[in-house]
């Protein structure tokens, strides 16, 4: 074993990496994995190749550590003792029930690493809640599949429900679907099952049904979501009424009754209200009012803190976006929808274990520094880039208390990393106003241009 001295100087050098790589030891350990494997599968069993050397497999791809499947398997080879077709057989026949599954435990463990540390979790409306809904299809892989090959059109493996935590930023469930023409809505069932008394669902326009709200409301949920012209039936009641501004716009509330028509009659109903923000600037698509529906009381939250709500929703888009762009959750190679599930659920498990990190920062630096001032993507990249040294100069008998730790002393020790972590190094940089993109010529004519005579051209001549 490496004398201690060696993990001292990458605590030093980068201590959000070795709070990176403990939270995955504690979170992710074989047996926990595998456990979950056994608990979950149906059909599928595992001999010489564990679900667990699957995990680890698939986690260096989606955390760019190796660049494709082969690369990764090429550099365990050794270590798992089977051929890489049995790798990609295991694959193509991983159950989608096993990730989702794998996804919802492994999110259970770091929620209780969360909420241990004083001021990890995030407060967007005091004494509630909320979580981020969104669907994100997968992008069309390559035609290595003999069914694609005789086609020129993009090959779709899939697509998933995510529930982030806004106030852990964890994703809780992940809803899996092979088919990517599936409707969105066609998975909002399975999704309420998971729905417990006291959730705040916070989601767009595409949600609002008449079926998923009721639903929210018998399981003793709440919502509040964008509302859709033709996929929900109401009355409006009295006049609306203005509240006040808000940085976008001007609030108004008004009463709303929803009905839950059956067979052309009244089945139900329920009383809600509707905030509206009329916009100072329309929207991309041209609206100028956003009508966001609520079962919450006013009690419970003003109508300035519901439009307020909504606005953060863009979180879960945020994250659909790093696991795109700074991890990766679609792998082009991967044409099977079962491996495209499996791969997308790895990647949301890298994420849950950086929002651990990101938690720990939090407590120690405070929440605002940390959403006003930390780049996600340069500390993921950092952290990321250190990892292969980190497996060829630590030996893993290093990492094995991390595995053992309890949740309280874990818990500790990456606020004690936390701490000497110099957010200087990952500065997040404010995007200023858009501006109105310049006309460009069609290169129809001239293919290409001169780049040293464009900027000529540019420049003043002198007198």
């Amino acid at each position: 074993m490496l004398p201690k001295s060696v993990l001292d100087r990458f605590v030093e050098k980068c201590p959000a990496g070795v709070m990176l790589r403990a939270t995955l030891e504690r979170l992710m350990r074989p047996e926990r994995l595998d456990q979950i494997f056994a608990d979950t599968a149906e059909r599928q069993y595992q001999k010489q190749l564990l679900f667990s050397q699957m995990v680890a497999l698939m986690s260096a791809v989606a955390t760019r550590t190796h660049a494709s499947v082969h690369a990764s398997y090429l550099a365990v080879r050794e270590e798992l003792g089977v051929s890489v077709a049995a790798v990609y057989d295991k694959l193509q026949c991983l159950e989608p029930g096993i990730s989702e599954a794998m996804v919802r435990e492994i999110a259970a463990d770091a929620a209780v690493l969360i909420d241990i540390m004083p001021g990890a979790c995030k407060s967007i409306i005091p004494g509630l809640n909320l979580y981020y809904l969104d669907g994100n299809h997968f992008g069309a892989t390559e035609h290595r599949l003999a069914t694609l090959r005789t086609t020129r059109e993009g090959a779709l493996p899939g697509q998933a429900l995510a529930l982030l935590d806004a106030q852990r930023e964890l994703v809780l469930e992940l809803i899996p679907c092979e088919d990517a023409y599936a409707q969105e809505r066609s998975l909002l069932p399975e999704l309420l099952l998971h729905i417990v008394a006291g959730m705040v669902i916070v989601a767009d326009r595409s949600f609002c049904t008449t079926q998923f709200l009721f639903g929210l409301r018998n399981r003793g949920a709440y919502f509040i979501v964008r509302q859709h012209a033709s996929t929900l039936t109401w009355k409006l009641l009295g006049k609306r009424r203005r509240i006040g501004r808000v940085e976008t716009g001007t609030v108004y509330e008004q009463e709303i009754v929803l009905e839950d028509c059956r067979k052309g009659e009244v089945y139900d109903t329920m009383h809600a209200r509707r905030v509206t923000v009329v916009l100072d600037n329309p929207t991309e698509n041209g609206d100028t009012e956003i009508h966001v529906i609520t079962n919450l009381t006013p009690a419970q939250a003003e109508a300035k803190a519901i439009a307020f709500a909504y606005r953060t929703r863009w979180t879960i888009e945020g994250m659909f976006q790093n696991l795109t762009d700074v991890l990766r959750c679609e792998v082009e190679t991967l044409g099977y929808p079962k491996a495209a599930v499996f791969s997308f659920a790895v990647a949301v498990l890298a994420w849950n274990v950086y929002a651990v990190v990101k938690a720990a920062l939090r407590a120690v630096h405070g929440e605002q520094v940390i959403d006003e001032k930390l780049s996600d993507y340069h500390l993921t990249q950092h952290v990321v880039s250190i990892q292969p040294g980190m497996e060829i100069v630590l030996e893993p008998e290093v990492w094995v208390p991390y595995q053992t730790m309890l949740p309280r002393q874990l818990s500790r020790e990456l606020l004690r990393l936390a701490a000497l972590v110099d957010l200087k190094r990952y500065p997040k940089k404010r995007r200023g106003v858009k501006k109105p993109p310049p006309r460009k010529k069609s290169g129809k004519r001239n293919h290409h241009v001169s780049t040293a005579r464009l900027i000529a051209k540019e420049k003043p001549k002198r007198p």
